[in-house]
């Protein structure tokens, strides 16, 4: 409805190893099986989230949300998972641009949604994503 109501487009995409995009917040290892060859009963410390971890959650929240905050987008007071930003169209008409996270699916409302899923592609901490329409 608020697209609809501002004359906005939508765009949707999903977030290719959701968690292997994020980097660990917490050091954690392991030693290395039989399945390791060469190198088993070596140390093997993780640098990205893995699925099945207790952090990997809190790891992906932290890393897309340092994205968002780099691009200028801020969190809703209401919903943390709804990201908005004040923009400007070219007839000068102002609206918010507005950017819905759920998990690994990502949701943009905005004059230009394309621009916004392309910033987040190549980021600082860069997101491989999938377009949906």
């Amino acid at each position: 409805m608020i697209a609809a109501l501002n004359d906005l487009s939508i765009l949707v995409a999903d977030v290719g190893n959701t968690y292997l995009n994020a980097p660990c917040r917490k050091k954690i290892w392991f030693t290395a099986g039989k399945e390791f060859g060469s190198r088993a009963g070596t140390k093997i410390v993780l640098v990205r989230a893995l699925y099945g971890l207790k952090t990997s959650g809190a790891a992906w929240r932290a890393h897309i949300s340092g994205n968002m905050r780099e691009l200028g987008f801020e969190p809703s007071d209401a919903d943390l998972d709804v990201w908005m930003r004040a923009a400007t169209k070219l007839d000068g008409f102002k609206y918010y641009e507005y950017v819905l996270i759920y998990v690994d699916d990502i949701l943009v409302l905005g004059e230009h949604p394309e621009k916004v899923m392309i910033s987040l592609r190549y980021a600082r901490a860069p997101l491989c994503m999938y377009k949906l329409y």
